[in-house]
Parts: structure tokens; C-alpha cells; sequence
């Protein structure tokens, strides 16, 4: 196991220390088992969090849209009808006016007529 392992040196907290040497007393650890240990979950749960929790094929999206409520206001309010939490306000946007311009061609107009111009 020895091959595998790179040797260095730690400077620990004098109370992590003491903690550390009182554990491997009552559970027969070494100092080095302990803190290697504590080190793999570490990085398992650090990789964990870089993860996305939500993948595009994930369960859940085939939820959407299957149930309904009376309640309007329940995407926005769920914290208040599961838990009782205040409630949030709904912000509706404003209507915005919205005038059509009329279209501005700058070609000149044809006349309608096909008479020919004598000279």
C-alpha cells in the first residue's frame, strides 16, 4: 500500500489533534486512517456539488403539465401552501402600448395607366 501513498506533513489545530487522538483511541484508528478517510469524503462530496442536480433527461420534467390546482398562484406561492410561509407577491407586467408605424417606401410610384409617350 506504501507505493500508492506520497509522504507529507500537516500542521493541525492543537484541539483537532486531541479530538483526533481521543477517537483513535476508542475505535482502534490511526491518526493517518482517520484523516485519510475524512479526505476521500471530502472530495466525494466536493465532485458531488460540481455536478448538475438536474440532468435534460431527468424523471421529473415528465411531470410537467400533469397536474393542475385551483389555486392560481401555486408555481409562485408553494412555500406558503406546504409550509406556511408568508406570501409573494405576483408582479403582473404592465401593458405596453404598442403603435404600428405606417411603412415608409422611399421607390417612387408607377402610373397605373400604360399609355405610351409620343414625342
Amino acid at each position: 500500500m506504501r507505493e500508492n501513498m506520497v509522504r507529507m506533513q500537516v500542521y493541525l489545530p492543537r484541539d483537532i489533534y486531541e479530538r483526533l487522538q481521543k477517537r483513535a483511541a476508542a475505535h482502534t484508528l490511526t491518526l493517518a486512517v482517520q484523516i485519510r478517510t475524512a479526505l476521500e469524503d471530502y472530495l466525494e462530496r466536493s465532485e458531488a456539488e460540481d455536478e448538475p442536480i438536474l440532468r435534460p433527461d431527468d424523471p421529473i420534467f415528465e411531470m410537467i403539465g400533469m397536474f393542475s390546482s385551483k389555486e392560481g398562484d401555486l408555481s409562485v406561492n408553494h412555500d406558503y401552501y406546504l409550509y406556511g410561509a408568508p406570501k409573494r407577491e405576483i408582479i403582473k407586467p404592465k401593458p405596453v402600448a404598442v403603435r404600428e408605424k405606417p411603412a415608409n417606401y422611399s421607390g417612387k410610384r408607377r402610373s397605373t395607366s400604360r399609355k405610351s409617350k409620343k414625342s
